[in-house]
């Protein structure tokens, strides 16, 4: 009885304890949501910008309201204290949900920020990274929406992107790739217009750096052969016009080929689609034309992903993961010895299209 009377005496001590606990209201912390950085202004310096949306008790706002500032500092990690200075409230990062980085730093190297992310237990994983072509400064300022914050409007493009076309990309997905044996990162890189911001290619990294991009006509491909999915759209010229594919559906599959001492790789996409606008094109609708279609994708299709293997080999990079697939699959998998054989690596590449519906003509 004695013990059980203990027991309601700490638990009724614990829970007025946990009532005087200070709390603090969004309007008492500086909440970022979205972050960029920039080369500083002398060599081996960054430039930090964040934005903290404001919050007002009283006020009735009607369009978004942002706070901009920018520092310049020695390292990634001092960024947060530098920022910290300006602040008249406690910073807060825990609610951070777009990470910017400028071409220009993303090629000289990201390893020091990547190192910073992967350690940062207050940083969600599912996060998103992104390229700028440009300055990260300019594009978070730049105020593109009245009724939602620079964070809102990146996280949403990006999210809408891939969904359809581009490949899935998250902080937990970079670092995945970044530390994986046989597999490298890539980012979605986005530019910056007069009135908005579009996401125009995929930037693809060696270790901490870009090395090399691809242009969002393409991202398709890419996208086709690193992972299941459905939705997104190719156009392609067609005759004298021009027709544009939707995916309803497509899957990927590797096999590895050869011998152990001389390995290869097939990769294999079956793709079901849809023919929704076709613009030009004279030849009446027919089960002949829809062969002819599926034909010049194939090519198309072909074309795209043999030159895309071929620049992958040049920079020695793996983004579609084969060497981590070829790890899953052999054992005693020699890490150096695949790098070493991967530039004259014999990689094929075939693709069945279906067209299974035609829509709109024009």
């Amino acid at each position: 009885m004695k013990i059980k009377w203990n027991v309601l005496v700490l638990f009724s001590t614990f829970l007025l304890l946990t009532g005087c606990m200070p709390s603090k209201s969004v309007e008492e912390s500086a909440i970022v949501q979205i972050s960029g950085y920039d080369r500083g202004g002398e060599k081996g310096r960054i430039k930090g910008t964040v934005s903290i949306p404001q919050y007002g008790k009283s006020e009735k706002k009607t369009a978004a309201s942002e706070l901009y500032l920018t520092v310049d500092a020695n390292s990634i990690k001092d960024v947060e204290k530098e920022i910290q200075k300006q602040s008249s409230k406690p910073i807060s990062i825990g609610k951070l949900a777009v990470t910017l980085y400028s071409m220009e730093l993303a090629q000289e190297g990201i390893s020091d920020v990547i190192d910073v992310l992967s350690r940062d237990a207050r940083l969600s994983r599912n996060m998103y990274l992104a390229v700028v072509d440009g300055q990260t400064q300019d594009l978070i300022e730049n105020g593109y929406t009245q009724d939602e914050t620079t964070s809102k409007h990146l996280q949403g493009l990006i999210e809408n992107n891939v969904h359809h076309n581009f490949p899935s990309t998250s902080l937990h997905e970079f670092l995945y790739a970044y530390f994986a044996i046989g597999m490298d990162p890539y980012l979605p890189i986005l530019s910056k217009k007069e009135t908005f911001v579009e996401v125009s290619g995929i930037a693809f990294f060696d270790k901490g750096k870009v090395v090399t991009t691809l242009s969002d006509a393409k991202v398709f491909t890419f996208k086709m052969m690193k992972e299941n999915f459905s939705r997104g759209m190719q156009d392609l010229p067609f005759q004298d016009g021009t027709i544009m594919l939707d995916n309803i559906g497509s899957t990927v599959d590797y096999k590895l080929t050869g011998t152990p001492e001389n390995p290869g790789v097939d990769i294999h996409v079956k793709l079901e689609s849809e023919v929704n606008e076709m613009v030009g094109v004279e030849e009446k609708p027919s089960p002949k034309l829809a062969k002819k279609m599926e034909d010049a994708f194939v090519e198309y299709f072909k074309t795209n992903a043999g030159e895309m293997i071929e620049l992958f080999k040049k920079e020695g990079i793996d983004p579609l993961g084969l060497g981590h697939f070829a790890k899953t699959r052999t054992r005693h998998f020699d890490e150096k010895r695949w790098e070493d054989l991967y530039q004259d690596m014999d990689i094929q590449f075939t693709v069945d299209v279906e067209i299974t519906e035609y829509g709109i003509f024009s």
